[in-house]
């Protein structure tokens, strides 16, 4: 017997049927919400619209194109903030403008709508698609517009400037007397306040940020101490004291006398605010005599001078005296110094300038290098006596000579004879010497000081000289020259005596008996000359 088996197969129950049909309406639904939305989401995001309900401070500017919000916000005045400037004041009167465009801290109209566009306007749809229901259905959907960050190069630029100012005027840690307008000021922290730029940068920041458009700074960092008003008035009290004369008669500086009181000058001190000046009256003494004074009595006045003229001269003497007045001008002698001609003016030789000129030698003219010079030391002697010089040594020509009244000349020669002077005065004497181009004169003048107006009033006292072979015959004048001293009042308050001179005739000049000129014609006489080294 075969036994057979069978399979029967079961159809779906009616509950499976009934979710798999559930299952295909949700599935169609939920494409058709996911398409639908799709849909929204790319029609929201390529609209061209803003949000609806989108407020920027307070400006609506909902479901509008990007050109609408830009002249919403200007008609708003957005773009006011832009111009809005922001000063920024310091200690001391300092300050700064800075402005918010420049500093980044404000977005133009249309930099501020084309961002504002960007809000459901991305690439997710439905990100698109949540801002803009949430947009809708809400009260007004606002926004906040920041910038990317503050331009920090400007506004530091611009406060360093202004640190650099305060230093300027808060860096001088010293006092400083003013002696005209009797006061001593200093900088109440001198070299020691300054301003924190980190810190005053974050507060800057803050202040671009908002709207304002002045704010103060009033910071200073540093450590502001009483001054030793003590120890300054030791360094700086002082007596008064008179300019004076130094033995070779530069001028010591006077001294102002200076005193301030101590406890006026703390409670000034105290009362000024940190980095202004602080003021400190002076009590001042000052000095009967100053520099100025002394100084101007140097080379004042005008003691004397004298002019005489060469114009009969040759070229080559001209040349000589020229020479000669040049090395005397400018020449000064202190009080009780003596001056030397021939130190003065230095041997005659060709290589100093000098040239070949008449001159005399033991009563004969010859030719010399540097004839003529005798003028110049002739006219030198003669002012020298009017500007009350003591003559220490002087010599006489020979011959009288024709620039100068007998007595008031001095002939020289290197190295001897040899004219000298003393400076006896009170004060320095200065020798200026030229010659006039023109006139041909030479013109020495002495200046120094005169105290009292004394002058000079001189006269000569002349006396014949006779031959001692031949007593009626004159041969030649004693000359002495008296130096009345007179005074303001033209009083003779004293006479010196000047070296006497012994002035010979010249041959011709000579009345000689005839048995000389016979005898003298009859000899041979040799004579031997040696002219001046």
């Amino acid at each position: 017997m075969i036994a057979m088996s069978e399979h029967r197969r079961k159809g779906p129950s009616r509950f499976g049927r009934s979710l798999a049909l559930g299952l295909v309406t949700a599935a169609i639904f939920l494409g058709l919400i996911l398409g639908g939305a799709a849909w929204a989401g790319w029609t929201v995001t390529n609209n061209g619209l803003s949000l609806p309900k989108l407020r920027l401070d307070g400006i609506l500017l909902g479901s509008m194109t990007e050109e609408e919000m830009t002249r919403a916000l200007r008609d708003a005045g957005w773009d006011r903030r832009t111009e809005l400037p922001l000063t920024v004041h310091f200690p001391l009167g300092l300050s700064m403008t800075l402005s918010r465009l420049d500093a980044n801290a404000a977005v133009p109209a249309e930099d501020a709508a084309r961002e504002l566009m960007k809000l459901g306007h991305g690439t997710d749809w439905f990100e698109n698609l949540s801002k803009y229901l949430r947009a809708t259905f809400s009260s007004g959907y606002d926004v906040v517009l920041r910038t990317g960050g503050l331009n920090e190069n400007y506004i530091r630029a611009n406060l360093r400037s202004v640190t650099e100012r305060f230093d300027a005027l808060t860096g001088d840690p010293d006092l400083h007397l003013d002696t005209d307008s009797a006061r001593l000021t200093m900088t109440k922290g001198g070299g020691a306040l300054s301003l924190n730029g980190d810190r005053i940068f974050a507060f800057v920041s803050d202040a671009l940020r908002g709207d304002a458009e002045e704010v103060s700074w009033t910071e200073m960092d540093g450590d502001v101490r009483l001054p030793d008003f003590n120890r300054v008035a030791a360094d700086l009290c002082v007596e008064a004291r008179d300019a004076a004369f130094a033995e070779d008669f530069s001028v010591i500086p006077e001294v102002v006398g200076c005193d301030f009181d101590i406890a006026e000058a703390e409670k000034a001190w105290r009362e000024a605010l940190p980095g202004t000046e602080v003021v400190i009256p002076l009590r001042l003494t000052r000095p009967a005599v100053t520099a100025a004074d002394l100084e101007s009595l140097l080379y004042r006045d005008r003691l004397c001078f004298m002019t005489t003229y060469y114009r009969d001269s040759t070229d080559n003497r001209k040349n000589n005296i020229r020479l000669a007045a040049s090395k005397l001008d400018g020449i000064t002698l202190l009080p009780g110094q003596v001056f030397s001609y021939n130190e003065a003016i230095g041997q005659r030789t060709e290589e100093a300038g000098f040239l070949l000129a008449g001159a005399y030698a033991d009563g004969e003219m010859v030719e010399e290098i540097g004839g003529g010079i005798c003028q110049v030391s002739s006219t030198l002697y003669c002012a020298a006596m009017y500007a009350q010089m003591t003559t220490v040594s002087r010599t006489s020509h020979y011959f009288a000579v024709g620039y100068l009244s007998m007595g008031y000349d001095a002939t020289v020669s290197w190295k001897q004879p040899d004219y000298r002077f003393r400076n006896d005065r009170d004060y320095p004497v200065k020798i200026v010497a030229f010659c006039g181009e023109e006139d041909d004169s030479v013109t020495i003048e002495f200046w120094g000081t005169n105290t009292d107006g004394t002058h000079v009033s001189p006269y000569t006292t002349s006396t014949e000289v006779y031959d001692e072979e031949y007593p009626t015959v004159l041969i030649g004048y004693s000359v002495t020259v008296i130096r009345q001293i007179v005074d303001a009042n033209d009083n003779i308050i004293n006479k010196i005596q000047e070296p006497t001179g012994l002035y010979h005739l010249h041959d011709q000049d000579i009345q000689w008996p005839p048995e000389k000129l016979l005898r003298d014609s009859q000899s041979t006489q040799i004579l031997t000359f040696y002219p001046a080294a």
